[in-house]
């Protein structure tokens, strides 16, 4: 099986991340931008993918002080974390010592070095300059036969 990814995307396992530019932006901006790419906004699903997308965002941001919004909320429900692509699911959130900490109804989650290049919950609202994890399905071909996974 070989899968690829279209250009300005990074192939991991059978899936292609992309990261937005640095930009004010609020969660719901990214998530629309993630769109405009072909993707949807992304969550880690374990802690290996989780250090790929640290890596990804330290290679991709030169400001040495990254914040990626990622696609998890507690909109509905305060403590109730849910993140997309992972319904029925508990999700994989790794905290920041102290976080969440719902400090000015913070429900949105980003991942930031200064936070130990782990998760907080930070404002939905917020326009700090945030980048934004995408992912879409890799074009992958079994044999003769290429399918998208």
């Amino acid at each position: 099986m070989e899968c690829s990814c279209p250009p300005q995307w990074q192939l991991w396992g059978k899936e292609c991340y992309r990261l937005t530019p640095r930009v004010a932006q609020t969660w719901d901006q990214a998530k629309s931008a993630c769109r405009d790419l072909g993707g949807k906004m992304a969550s880690p699903r374990s802690l290996e993918e989780m250090n790929f997308m640290t890596d990804m965002a330290r290679e991709m941001d030169d400001t040495g002080d990254y914040f990626v919004w990622i696609a998890c909320n507690d909109r509905e429900v305060e403590g109730i974390w849910e993140c997309d692509g992972q319904e029925g699911i508990e999700p994989f959130l790794e905290w920041d010592m102290g976080q969440p900490d719902n400090n000015g109804n913070q429900d949105c989650v980003n991942m930031a070095e200064r936070h130990n290049d782990r998760m907080d919950d930070a404002g939905c609202e917020s326009t700090w300059p945030h980048m934004a994890f995408c992912i879409r399905r890799a074009a992958c071909t079994y044999g003769l036969i290429q399918l998208r996974h």
